[in-house]
């Protein structure tokens, strides 16, 4: 380094302010013998005793772009220099405040007065600004058209501006102006870029958050950005393009906005992506599309495979269907237990349809809830195993028979009970097992409790009830000295309607109408 160099820096270090602003310059523009070293050079130029110096100000918005301005986040100088004399420092705050959506306003002042200082990139930027809406272009934005008026031979990087526009959207959450950036970029960028890609998705996944559209931008460009991006690993993209492709819309975006055209074998590709990666609604997208005989991507095979693995992961409208489809088909009682299994699950997370099911399994009783809670209680007093059974019976809608012969035990499930086989009962129809599940959660805590106190202590309280026989005859006995209805405790059923509970397909035929609102949600 040369000796009047070295001497400037020694002065400039001994707290001299028009050294510090000279060797701060020199630094940031790499010249007369100095190495271009921003950083050194905002040091000198940002010193606590410059704090205030429109110089030092002015050459730190003169020298850097805007784009080196944000990213050293040295604004408050630009916006300090803007107040001087400097076109350059009003032309890059104007097109800073444009870019971040503050105040168009303010920008065309700013522009104004630069351009009136003999600016040419802020004329053109003015113009554009000023451009009227009868104009060929009008459907772009503000910054679209200024940015086009400053993409060629203005020392500009319109690039960069749009993905910082684009980024202070992002940041605030502002999903207008964030579209209205990608917008000016697309229109400079075409082919569009890695980063451009990433925004447009992120303004794709704001929209959905906010229930919002994005018809700013292109279907073509914004399937563009997905396609690249769900291939670059993202499962977001690939989820929301495989919809897209396959007609669906969700989340408040119409799969039109998002893709050009239907492409189904491609978008159910990105839906097992999707689904791999842990998007477990794409299982159900799956199974919906594959299902339908109309589409010719129809499978059945693939279409329950994809129900299983939706309701495995635990979706609960899988569930629901598996559950009621299971049911439906059912003849044994491994197979309607297993559907009740389902049908319990989704329930208990809230399926409506789910319950209307598991409720067309019980028999119906009469009396209030009320009535007969007082009644059980009065039988405590004396008879505590019928107040258990009678209790039972309530919760799950049980005749008789099926009352005061079950074992309790042995029938009690996760989702209910299972009235098992009668010994005592010739007729084979008669005598049949039955799965009855419970329709709330009391229910089931009133079936475990029950259980654990009539096997307790090795079936103490079994042999405390007496045979079938004599638990029959303390039932009519309790219930002639209280005036008892049994109807209220009992249900009544034929052999046939006990039949239709335990088969599938008359089941299905009895409970239709539930059962087509459960497939068709």
């Amino acid at each position: 380094m040369r000796r009047q160099n070295v001497q400037l820096i020694a002065l400039a270090r001994q707290g001299d302010p028009i050294a510090r602003i000279e060797v701060g310059r020199r630094y940031l523009l790499g010249i007369e013998g100095f190495a271009r070293h921003v950083q050194t050079g905002l040091d000198y130029l940002t010193h606590a005793s410059l704090r205030h110096n429109e110089q030092a100000a002015r050459i730190v918005g003169e020298s850097l772009s805007l784009q080196e301005v944000v990213q050293l986040d040295v604004l408050p100088l630009l916006a300090f220099a803007a107040k001087t004399d400097s076109a350059v420092c009003k032309f890059k705050q104007g097109l800073w405040t444009l870019a971040v959506g503050r105040d168009e306003h303010e920008a065309a002042k700013l522009m104004s007065a630069a351009a009136a200082a003999g600016h040419e990139a802020a004329q053109r930027a003015l113009d554009a600004l000023q451009r009227s809406d009868s104009d060929t272009d009008s459907a772009a934005s503000p910054l679209q058209r200024v940015l086009q008026s400053l993409a060629a031979d203005t020392g500009i990087d319109a690039d960069a501006v749009a993905l910082m526009a684009a980024r202070s959207a992002l940041d605030a959450a502002d999903l207008a102006h964030l579209l209205d950036a990608l917008a000016a970029g697309t229109s400079l960028q075409p082919k569009g870029n890695i980063e451009l890609d990433d925004f447009v998705v992120q303004a794709t996944r704001l929209a959905a958050q906010q229930q919002r559209d994005v018809k700013r931008l292109s279907p073509e460009l914004v399937e563009a950005s997905l396609d690249r991006r769900a291939h670059q690993g993202d499962s977001w993209a690939a989820f929301t393009l495989g919809r897209a492709l396959c007609g669906i819309d969700a989340d408040g975006l119409a799969a039109s906005d998002l893709s050009a055209a239907p492409a189904l074998r491609r978008g159910t590709a990105l839906l097992f992506r999707a689904a791999d990666a842990g998007w477990t609604d794409a299982w159900l997208h799956l199974y919906r599309l594959h299902a339908d005989q109309k589409l010719p991507i129809a499978n059945a095979q693939l279409a329950r495979f994809c129900l299983e693995k939706a309701a495995h992961v635990g979706n609960r409208q899988a569930q629901t269907k598996l559950g009621a489809l299971m049911l439906k088909s059912s003849g044994t009682l491994a197979e309607t237990e297993q559907a009740i299994s389902w049908l319990h699950k989704a329930a208990t997370e809230g399926d409506d349809h789910a319950l209307e099911l598991l409720s067309s399994l019980h028999l119906p009783l009469r009396g209030s809830a009320a009535e007969a809670r007082s009644a059980i209680e009065e039988v405590r007093r004396d008879y505590p195993w019928l107040a258990l059974r009678m209790q039972l019976s309530r919760d799950f809608g049980l005749t008789k028979l099926e009352a005061l012969c079950v074992d309790v035990a042995d029938g009690l499930r996760p989702w209910g009970l299972v009235v098992g086989k009668n010994p005592f009962i010739v007729q084979s129809r008669l005598s049949a097992p039955r799965a009855i599940p419970a329709l709330t959660a009391a229910a089931l805590d009133n079936l475990r409790r029950t259980a654990m106190l009539l096997a307790d202590s090795g079936g103490d309280g079994y042999a405390l009830e007496g045979d079938a026989r004599r638990r029959s005859l303390l039932q009519r006995r309790a219930f002639e000295r209280l005036g008892l209805d049994e109807a209220m405790f009992f249900a009544k059923a034929s052999t046939n309607e006990l039949d239709t509970l335990r088969q599938g397909p008359r089941w299905a035929f009895r409970a239709k109408a539930q059962l087509q609102m459960a497939l068709a949600a």
